[in-house]
């Protein structure tokens, strides 16, 4: 059976060599991720083709024209084009000018799963070009796929770890922090209980948590709770400026895992330098040696908290609470001394490693066919 009807088409043909133009653009400044950019150029060399952007449906928003209320817009015209609404809508409720969300100064960052480039990359950047708008999209930051436990996500399944029932057993920042260094930043990536929970316990907990702990519990036994004052160790004063500086330049330019890496490399690296100077014993022999370390842990500590929070927000808001210092900022803490440490409290609590066992099965249990 078949019926007549009318749509509305794209005229998305007309954009191909300024969508070449602007394509070679992102290529050459390195910034959009690799598979946004093969992806876009295959279909450019395809050709583009008008596309219809109305459909015969009963759900979805109508199209905005008089006796063609009853036809739908296509999902992906809609959906692309809600950023353009939310900032219209955010400059009335905020009695601001949108304008300033859509000139050719405006930095952006797009981002989103694979399967959803050709929507950023070409039908958005077309929409901007044909209403005359020059801020196209200037990062696309495309992910590849994530599986759970060696399987393809699929939520009709109900083969999928569900966020908020995570977050009733589980630390958000350990759900952050799993989920950003294990992100399909370049290739496709598995969610796995066993890595979650040992990630957790080695790195969270066993190397950052430990490292805050250890050297916050000293200081309430040695020092009565009083950070003492001492001279901050130049060599790492040194690296933790470089800190700032290079994660920085990683986050700017959308590498969020290479972010994690440098940082909990440092913190391996300050938690070595804790054990070599020692202070259980410098405390007993060389006070003023001892005052010089602790200062330099509470330094790294302070600003390892201002440098996690875009990551790990909670635990980073605890340390500065425990050291009785404001939000964290992005800029350089030079010294706390002669502070009385807060409530004290390990940033982490282990997870059982029973946890992966139950958790598995529970996922397993949870699948329809």
């Amino acid at each position: 059976m078949t019926k007549e009807t009318e749509h509305f088409y794209f005229k998305l043909s007309s954009f191909q060599e300024t969508l070449e133009a602007y394509v070679q653009q992102a290529k050459t400044n390195n910034l959009w991720r690799d598979n946004a950019i093969e992806l876009t150029k295959r279909y450019l060399k395809e050709g583009l083709h008008d596309r219809a952007v109305s459909r015969d449906l009963s759900n979805g928003v109508s199209v905005p024209v008089e006796g063609y209320e009853n036809k739908k817009v296509y999902v992906w015209i809609e959906a692309v084009s809600g950023y353009y609404s939310a900032s219209t809508q955010w400059a009335k409720s905020e009695n601001q000018d949108s304008a300033l969300f859509w000139d050719d100064k405006v930095v952006s960052y797009y981002v989103h799963g694979k399967d959803n480039i050709p929507f950023h990359a070409i039908i958005w950047p077309s929409i901007l070009m044909g209403i005359d708008k020059r801020a196209l999209p200037t990062h696309i930051v495309s992910n590849e796929y994530l599986t759970i436990e060696n399987k393809k996500l699929s939520t009709s399944r109900n083969w999928a770890v569900w966020v908020p029932d995570m977050l009733k057993r589980y630390d958000p920042d350990s759900i952050r922090y799993f989920l950003t260094i294990n992100a399909p930043e370049n290739r496709d990536t598995d969610f796995s209980w066993r890595e979650f929970v040992y990630s957790h316990n080695s790195e969270l907990l066993g190397a950052y948590g430990n490292f805050v702990n250890r050297t916050l519990k000293f200081i309430e036994k040695s020092y009565g709770g009083k950070i003492p004052v001492g001279i901050v160790e130049s060599e790492i004063k040194a690296k933790v400026v470089n800190l700032y500086n290079k994660v920085s330049y990683l986050i700017e330019n959308t590498h969020f895992k290479q972010c994690l890496e440098e940082m909990f490399e440092f913190i391996r690296y300050a938690n070595k330098y804790f054990d070599e100077q020692k202070p259980w014993i410098q405390i007993k022999k060389q006070t003023p040696s001892c005052d010089n370390t602790i200062v330099t842990c509470i330094y790294i500590i302070a600003n390892l908290a201002q440098i996690l929070y875009p990551f790990l927000p909670l635990s980073s808001e605890k340390v500065h609470y425990m050291l009785s210092l404001g939000k964290p900022k992005w800029n350089e803490i030079d010294e706390v001394v002669s502070r009385s440490l807060k409530d004290v409290k390990p940033l982490f609590e282990r997870i059982d490693t029973a946890k992966i066992e139950e958790e598995v099965r529970s996922l397993k249990e949870g699948v329809s066919y």
